[in-house]
């Protein structure tokens, strides 16, 4: 089964990414002033902390804590003595984790939270390295404010691509997660015939893998993601129907073809009453649309009804294959995808009665 590799929350990245740039410009500042001061700084404790603090995206009371326990988290590496650049690679990952576990929007996973850690910490000392380079080549050697903003703002560019990690999702199964995306995107009876189907194509592809690898089964697993699959692309059809029903009210469309032909009646100009008339008859032609719309959305919810019904009968055949003789599975396996093929196809096949194409409405003066 292919894989599916999904990018999360991609605009909070984005957001967080810009804002980590700025902490990162930011502490390139406060090293032009601790260098004036003739105060020693650490050059990867300032970028990861101010890029850090940066992109959490927390309130104010988690973002008093994170300024009075994230520094003391990160020189945890410097107390224990940890050597260069494992060190800055801890302080990557500690503030990474910080981050993905309190300061984010949404709520990743354990382990997303422990890969965007894991890649945070491995690109910093790569930021910290670029930053070296380019106070060779471009700035001399001499830590200059201009130095300190883009080498630092470098440094914390690099630190925020290695929480990405934290946003990518890995699906064994493909067609398993689109479901699972579309269940989120969907509401009320629509969803869950869409999170019953995901369960049922979960069950029935779990039942056909305890079956003898053959023809059959081979048969069989096709068979069952072309019914699941159909469920999918009837609930993306049907959302996109929802989508376009929600965005206009009938009802309002409705009172104001009322509004335009009481107008109309009420008109005593004949060119004013036309206007009017077509106005209310071009309204008159949206509500139509908007039947036919509504009719073809039922349609899309008894067809869905029935393919997850389908899936229903998959999952049970399946069990009862797995009840049959060992020797015997095979052809069972075998028999069964035709004979659920047959269904699928029959069920594909009775199409439902063609939806009357919309007619102007006819205003009478």
């Amino acid at each position: 089964m292919p894989l599916s590799v999904q990018l999360q929350e991609r605009e909070d990245f984005e957001v967080r990414t810009l804002r980590a740039l700025g902490g990162g410009a930011l502490a390139g500042v406060c090293a032009v002033v601790a260098a004036r001061l003739r105060v020693p700084v650490d050059m990867g404790f300032l970028a990861v902390t101010g890029a850090a603090l940066a992109s959490a995206r927390v309130d104010w009371k988690a973002r008093v804590g994170m300024l009075v326990g994230l520094p003391v988290l990160l020189n945890l590496p410097d107390v224990l003595n940890i050597p260069t650049p494992l060190a800055e690679s801890c302080m990557g990952a500690l503030a990474a984790g910080v981050v993905g576990w309190l300061g984010t929007k949404w709520r990743p996973k354990p382990s997303q939270v422990l890969a965007g850690a894991v890649g945070a910490g491995a690109l910093v000392p790569l930021g910290l390295f670029v930053k070296q380079v380019m106070d060779v080549r471009l700035f001399d050697g001499r830590l200059g404010a201009l130095g300190a903003v883009v080498g630092l703002a470098a440094v914390a560019l690099f630190w925020s691509v290695g929480t990405l990690a934290a946003h990518v999702q890995v699906h064994g199964d493909a067609l398993e997660a689109r479901g699972m995306g579309l269940e989120k995107q969907l509401s009320g009876e629509a969803q869950e015939l869409v999170s019953r189907a995901v369960e049922l194509y979960r069950q029935c592809q779990k039942e056909a893998g305890r079956l003898t690898a053959g023809p059959g089964k081979t048969e069989l697993v096709g068979v069952l993601e072309k019914m699941a699959r159909e469920v999918f692309s009837l609930a993306e059809t049907h959302a996109g129907l929802e989508a376009q029903l929600k965005a206009v009210q009938k009802g309002s469309v409705d009172a104001q073809v009322k509004e335009l032909r009481a107008k109309a009646a009420a008109a005593t100009d004949a060119v004013a009453r036309r206007q009017l008339e077509l106005a209310a008859s071009s309204l008159g032609e949206e509500l139509n649309n908007l039947d036919v719309l509504g009719r073809k959305r039922e349609r899309l919810l008894a067809q869905l009804h029935a393919q997850v019904a389908l899936l229903e009968r998959a999952r049970v055949s399946l069990v009862g294959v797995q009840g049959g003789d060992l020797g015997s599975k095979g052809a069972q396996a075998a028999q069964l995808a035709r004979k659920l093929a047959a269904l699928g196809e029959e069920g594909s096949g009775e199409s439902a009665p063609a939806a009357p194409v919309p007619e102007s409405t006819k205003v009478m003066s």
